[in-house]
């Protein structure tokens, strides 16, 4: 009895000269976690004294209910665990290193022990007593850490998914000020201050798979494709996304999926702060409307390459009248194909007459012969610099067109022209 009544009062002191050194104990396992796990050592002065405060309350909770009772942890025990958790999911801390804080903490205070135990068999059984209590509550310790941290990012990530729809879908119809959307930016930790493109994902009528992905989905496929960070929000108008500031044609073509999945893509120019996004934004709606219903066979479509007809407003009904007044005596004419195409070689060859009729396949005296009678029947006159303007925007707006009509055709039901 003796015996046994000394190795409980051994035991016990032991645990005392534990207890009384915790802060001791709590600043080697930072310093060795600091030094192995990247993130933490990166953190804010504040959030390392709240690491600090978290570390002793566990070495309390061990030494107190682990190695002095050998008992079970209790759902009141594991609370402020959980809450820690939670904290550590908020400030960003990976799940992998949180963890690894503990692994490291609890190998450092059973060196510790064994240590303390020096050459006492008594007190080295005692700790081996223990190890089965000590292992179950490890266990029970990183259950309770896991779900309480996975629990409080997937509830984070839905409010940031929230904020970033509702951030987007603001930038999109102007409802907001700039200083309100300078202020969500700035919460969001998105990057104001340095060049970025917005792009606007469409969905597609396609049926195959994978049709109908989600924001998550998206945001990982962008990243992938472009080696960057992406932000990621939902609008009426499909998926938004801030991209790098010149976003890789192929690369954006790749994230949006197989042709099957018929998905556009619509990317204004690079813009910084709140009103060059604003224009952005614009610009990518422009980019996808007129990009999806005027240039077949094309799923991405940048600001750039539509820009002209967005200039001169080619879905308004002022574009099409203006077509027809430079071109219409001109359409109505039987060999308006031959004349029209013509034109298109010329202004694409820049009006070398060479180039322009090797493109065309005839000798240039054709082409200048052509050119005669495209002046002295239809009052086009080519030398004329302001002429040549108006034809290649006329241009511009009939082949635009010439690409529309076959689509509204089909979605009616009927044969296109």
């Amino acid at each position: 009895m003796r015996r046994a009544k000394r190795a409980r009062d051994e035991f016990a002191e032991l645990i005392r000269r534990a207890q009384r050194t915790r802060a001791t104990r709590a600043r080697v396992i930072i310093e060795q976690c600091l030094a192995m796990l990247p993130h933490y050592r990166g953190i804010p002065e504040t959030h390392l004294a709240d690491v600090r405060r978290s570390v002793l309350a566990h070495l309390s909770l061990f030494y107190r209910r682990t190695l002095a009772t050998g008992g079970r942890l209790t759902f009141e025990d594991l609370e402020p665990s959980r809450l820690t958790a939670r904290r550590r999911a908020a400030q960003g801390v990976p799940l992998g290193e949180f963890l690894t804080f503990f692994q490291v903490g609890l190998t450092i205070i059973w060196e510790h022990l064994i240590a303390s135990a020096n050459d006492s068999r008594v007190l080295r059984d005692r700790l081996l007593d223990r190890v089965d209590a000590i292992i179950s509550n490890q266990a029970q310790l990183m259950t309770a850490l896991v779900e309480a941290y996975v629990e409080e990012s997937e509830r984070l990530l839905r409010f940031r998914e929230q904020d970033l729809d509702d951030f987007f879908r603001l930038l999109l119809t102007g409802d907001a000020s700039d200083n309100v959307l300078e202020a969500r930016a700035r919460t969001l930790g998105l990057p104001l201050d340095t060049p970025h493109a917005i792009a606007i994902v469409a969905p597609g009528a396609g049926s195959a798979s994978g049709a109908g992905i989600g924001p998550e989905e998206m945001r990982r496929r962008l990243t992938r494709h472009l080696r960057a960070r992406v932000w990621l929000g939902r609008s009426r108008e499909g998926f938004v996304a801030l991209l790098p500031p010149d976003p890789d044609r192929r690369a954006l073509a790749g994230a949006a999926g197989p042709a099957a999945d018929e998905r556009h893509v619509g990317v204004g120019g690079p813009g910084r702060g709140v009103e060059g996004l604003r224009r952005s934004a614009r610009e990518a709606l422009r980019a996808l409307h007129i990009g999806t219903l005027q240039r077949r066979g094309e799923r991405v479509h940048r600001f750039e390459d539509v820009e002209i007809l967005d200039l001169v407003q080619v879905d308004s009904a002022a574009s099409q009248e203006f077509m027809e007044r430079v071109l219409g005596p001109l359409l109505q004419a039987r060999a308006s194909r031959v004349h029209l195409e013509t034109l298109r070689q010329l202004v694409a060859h820049g009006h070398r007459i060479k180039l322009a009729a090797a493109a065309l396949s005839v000798h240039p005296h054709t082409l200048t012969y052509r050119l005669k009678q495209i002046r002295s029947r239809f009052g086009i006159d080519l030398d004329d610099p302001d002429v040549r303007l108006r034809v290649q925007l006329a241009l511009h707006v009939f082949d635009a067109q010439a690409q529309t009509e076959p689509r509204r055709a089909r979605r009616k039901g009927t044969p296109g022209r």
